[in-house]
């Protein structure tokens, strides 16, 4: 009889673990892929140079763009700063990204920035790094999630982003 109990015991919290997991999974956000591309001009920038190291700059921008994303069309305002040397270095900031019917997502970004020289003598500007949702408007209240950025300058104050990641919006 004890071994019947034991066993009768055994089989009845392993039916409660598996129902817990099962809720627990069922409650859990259903997760988006999201990507985008789009193309920015810087439209304020603001440039300190440093004289701790040769080449040594801080530099706060802002700039404006538009592109499509697995969720449609946005125009975008990016506002960031650059710690670099040499062109080298770091950056951080924010975007907003806004769709045709005024919803708009807001998301913090941080990464780096690397200057290498073409063949021909000139610079080639690559950057990327990690993005996150800070907030969100309309369709994109309680937006949560994030992913990666990547992208580098196409010419003189322009250039080429894409984003992947996902999201789910918090209920």
């Amino acid at each position: 009889m004890q071994i019947f109990k034991s066993k009768l015991l055994l089989i009845l919290t392993t039916l409660a673990f598996i129902l817990a997991i099962s809720v627990t999974m069922s409650m859990a956000q259903e997760k988006v892929k999201i990507t985008s591309k789009y193309t920015g001009v810087f439209t304020k920038m603001e440039q300190m140079k440093l004289d701790d190291i040769e080449g040594h700059t801080m530099t706060s921008y802002e700039a404006k763009g538009a592109g499509s994303a697995s969720n449609g069309d946005l125009t975008f305002l990016n506002q960031g700063m650059s710690d670099l040397v040499k062109g080298n270095g770091t950056h951080r900031g924010y975007w907003k990204a806004t769709d045709k019917d005024g919803h708009s997502q807001w998301a913090k970004w941080q990464g780096k920035v690397s200057t290498t020289m073409s063949p021909a003598g000139r610079p080639i500007v690559k950057f990327g790094g990690t993005w996150s949702f800070t907030k969100g408007t309309g369709k994109w209240e309680n937006v949560q999630g994030g992913g990666t950025y990547k992208g580098m300058f196409i010419g003189p104050g322009i250039f080429s982003n894409e984003t992947e990641g996902e999201y789910f919006i918090k209920k």
